[in-house]
């Protein structure tokens, strides 16, 4: 092939998503733009057990007086207090952006609001598990900040410090979720004594012993054993990520129609990846008028969701469109997994599309 018949581009842009896409005359590395949307995980907060007997004594004018640098200030302080109190915070709603910052953050008590009434109806909770005890009992409690843009800080807004439930004794609020958490030194010294023949467990009592107690080494034996299981599969897959990607690059190379897009997060970790051959290509321009679109669970070793794209072919058999592998399954994802299945395929748009229940599925596909 002559240099004038083959195009190379580069494009960059923040969300650093890239791509590897070759056809009959095009080798490129595409870069899109999707939404940057924050997450609503809660952050590791280290709130000290000495530092939270004085915030019984708050009153709800004391509150409503405070004013926050950052938004990280204001959820440690209401995390403090919440675990002075006895109960467990979590976030709730938020505003829009001004200026990179969000302009309300409100946070309420775990057992704010009610289960919806359809699960209610169920026996299972629609994945073959029983049911799972109830835990929300419509608390009122809540704590808002809003950013005052001239002053440029965080103000309560909002504060209602009545529950609708009985709190935790100072023994037991330690040991409420939202308060546990294994941070990076606990981690690294578990990490360091299994090394030397340590179990985690032998590893958990000496920071209990280093820390004088259960309730002040800030979580338990099992969130330890579930730290260090999620650290486990982080490295595999970043250690397979890798060598996936240049396999895909392999393929590339034998098949001029092999399509691969995949998507990085702020660390430069693999997070989602869609790939089909030029096979599949083929056969979804003939049959590709009906598409089944379905995702799979814990089918392998990273625990991430599988989601292959399926038709029929006129022989009545399965054929396969393509495959994604994600980082999660919100509405987002699904969305950019959707609109890369399209980009490979030319923009052709299936009749009809079947899919499972899940309603990021059906806000995706719109």
């Amino acid at each position: 092939m002559e240099a004038s018949e083959t195009a190379e581009s580069i494009h960059l842009s923040d969300d650093t998503e890239e791509a590897i896409h070759l056809s009959d005359t095009e080798e490129a590395i595409h870069l899109s733009d999707t939404e940057d949307n924050e997450t609503d995980e809660p952050i590791d907060l280290e709130v000290s057990w000495e530092d939270v007997l004085d915030y019984r004594k708050l009153t709800v004018e004391d509150v409503m007086a405070k004013t926050f640098k950052t938004l990280e200030e204001a959820e440690k302080f209401y995390y403090s207090y919440a675990l002075a109190i006895g109960f467990g915070p979590r976030r709730d709603t938020r505003g829009g952006l001004f200026e990179g910052k969000l302009r309300r953050r409100q946070w309420v008590c775990n057992k704010q609001g009610y289960r919806d009434k359809k699960w209610l109806d169920r026996e299972t909770d629609g994945s073959g598990r029983n049911r799972r005890k109830l835990t929300r009992q419509g608390c009122m409690a809540k704590f808002r900040v809003n950013y005052m843009v001239d002053e440029g800080y965080y103000a309560v807004r909002a504060f209602d410090e009545d529950h609708s439930h009985q709190c935790a004794n100072p023994r037991q609020a330690a040991f409420i979720r939202s308060h546990r958490n294994v941070d990076e030194a606990a981690l690294g010294n578990t990490n360091t004594m299994t090394k030397v023949s340590i179990r985690p467990c032998h590893a958990f009592e000496y920071m209990v012993e280093q820390s004088r107690g259960y309730i002040t080494v800030g979580f338990t034996r099992k969130d330890l054993y579930n730290k260090l299981n999620q650290q486990r599969r982080t490295t595999l897959f970043e250690s397979d990520s890798e060598g996936a990607l240049n396999y895909m690059s392999t393929l590339a190379a034998k098949d001029p129609h092999f399509y691969c897009r995949f998507s990085v997060d702020d660390e430069d970790r693999l997070v989602n990846i869609f790939w089909r051959d030029g096979k599949s290509y083929v056969d979804y321009m003939c049959w590709g008028d009906v598409l089944v679109f379905d995702s799979t669970y814990n089918t392998n070793v990273y625990d991430r969701p599988l989601v292959l794209f399926v038709g029929s072919n006129n022989h009545q058999g399965s054929i396969l469109f393509g495959v994604g592998i994600l980082g999660d399954e919100i509405a987002d994802t699904y969305t950019w997994l959707l609109s890369t299945f399209l980009d490979s395929m030319k923009g052709k748009k299936p009749i009809a599309v079947i899919t499972d229940g899940a309603e990021s599925m059906h806000i995706a596909i719109g």
